[in-house]
């Protein structure tokens, strides 16, 4: 058989086809299931024996024993201010006002793991809750395994062969390589709730002086902002579930490719609405700013 140009370009188009197909399948079995662990969180997070026993009490080493140690530095400075204040005639808050702040945010500290826990639970039962209407309205769960059943569904009906080089390829194509984006997105937000949960402490700390409550509302605005991404992503993905009762299907694979850019921006969203970190993962780690 005479091997022409034309065969040949056809045979490295099916190779080329063939691997990439591979390559996208073992993201498709991978990434999504990790991306629903990682990005629909629970309380779960932070009560772990390993994150609580790092997280410590009063009476055991951790981060608690730690800032109880600070709201004692905190007594003694406020003391030296006080009697400097009536030296140069300067004015402070109150005794009384301090000590009542005092013991309101000194309790709040000792129970900052409780609270931040109670805070995670709320926004998991959010999104819980329309994972039910989801599943009530289109009887499919609210998850990133089953967009990518839809999209599936959409793109290979009738066990059609993989084809880079048209469009559906490159949608596909598309949807894959901000997927393996995501992971690394979401990997990092997964980390930096643990980090803002240790915190926390030292937020209720810093409400005892007026000079530093503004660490606690960078720290508040900075976490829920974190936290609320997984409700904003919830709606995201309930409105993707609508478009199977679309009858133009290029319609339809125009919504997904929205979707998939939605998702992939749903954090810079959430920073434009709220204010908060912006943790997309590019080149480098430079591009995680604080508003």
């Amino acid at each position: 058989m005479e091997i022409t140009s034309e065969n040949l370009t056809n045979l490295i188009f099916e190779i080329i086809n063939l691997l990439v197909s591979k390559i996208f399948n073992s993201i498709d079995q991978t990434i999504y299931s990790l991306l629903d662990k990682i990005t629909f969180i629970d309380e779960n997070l932070v009560e772990s024996p390993h994150f609580i026993k790092l997280f410590g009490s009063h009476s055991e080493p951790g981060i608690i024993m730690i800032c109880n140690s600070l709201a004692l530095g905190v007594f003694i400075y406020y003391s030296f201010k006080l009697m400097l204040s009536y030296l140069v005639m300067s004015k402070i808050q109150s005794p009384i006002q301090f000590f009542f702040k005092s013991l309101l945010f000194i309790a709040c500290m000792n129970a900052c793991l409780w609270i931040c826990s109670e805070i995670i639970s709320l926004i998991s039962i959010i999104t819980k809750t329309l994972n039910t209407l989801s599943e009530d309205l289109f009887g499919c769960d609210i998850s990133f395994q089953t967009f990518l059943s839809s999209l599936n569904n959409l793109f290979y009906k009738n066990d059609s062969i993989y084809n880079l080089f048209s469009f559906d390829g490159i949608i596909k194509s598309f949807s894959s390589i901000g997927m393996i984006s995501l992971i690394f997105t979401y990997s990092l937000r997964y980390i930096l709730i643990q980090i803002f949960v240790l915190l926390s402490p030292i937020a209720f700390i810093s409400l005892l002086l007026e000079n530093t409550e503004f660490f606690f509302k960078s720290w508040i605005r900075n976490f829920l902002s974190l936290l609320l991404i997984q409700v904003f992503l919830s709606f995201i993905l309930l409105l993707s579930n609508t478009f199977q009762y679309l009858s133009n299907p290029t319609i339809i694979k125009l919504l997904y490719i929205a979707t998939i850019y939605a998702i992939n921006r749903a954090n810079l969203f959430m920073k434009e609405l709220l204010g908060g970190l912006s943790f997309n993962v590019n080149s480098n780690l430079s591009s995680i700013k604080s508003r």
